[in-house]
């Protein structure tokens, strides 16, 4: 499963803001790209039906949005990172890991233990 720019754009703000209004999201977008309140809101009920993001409803008028971690998400991830090192291969990594963003110690060493896996396995099974 692919996503577009906006809907990547969307889904990080839901995932920087955490569990958020629509207006949220559309304000945090905005900061990086100019967009229409309606084209954010079309684009969370498509990440909603792709099982990304998940709603949460606590009146008609009081709707909150938050990343649904699982295998869609994961799917996503997945679909990505393997385009990026497709494309450039092991320097996509590096970078990554040279180039952390707000990645916290703790997911920086859970990638550095995923790729020392796949390098044993690839070496096992040669």
């Amino acid at each position: 499963m692919e996503l577009g720019e906006l809907e990547l754009a969307v889904l990080r703000a839901v995932r920087s803001l955490g569990e958020t209004t629509t207006g949220e999201i559309h304000r945090e977008v905005r900061k990086t790209r100019d967009v229409a309140y309606t084209s954010v809101t079309t684009t969370l009920y498509r990440l909603v039906e792709k099982d990304v993001v998940q709603v949460r409803k606590e009146s008609e008028k009081k709707v909150f949005y938050s990343v649904k971690d699982g295998r869609a998400y994961e799917k996503v991830m997945s679909t990505m990172m393997k385009r990026m090192v497709d494309t450039f291969g092991a320097a996509a990594i590096s970078y990554i890991l040279e180039n952390p963003g707000n990645l916290t110690a703790n997911e920086i060493a859970a990638l550095r233990r995923m790729i020392a896996r796949t390098k044993a396995k690839e070496e096992r099974d040669g």
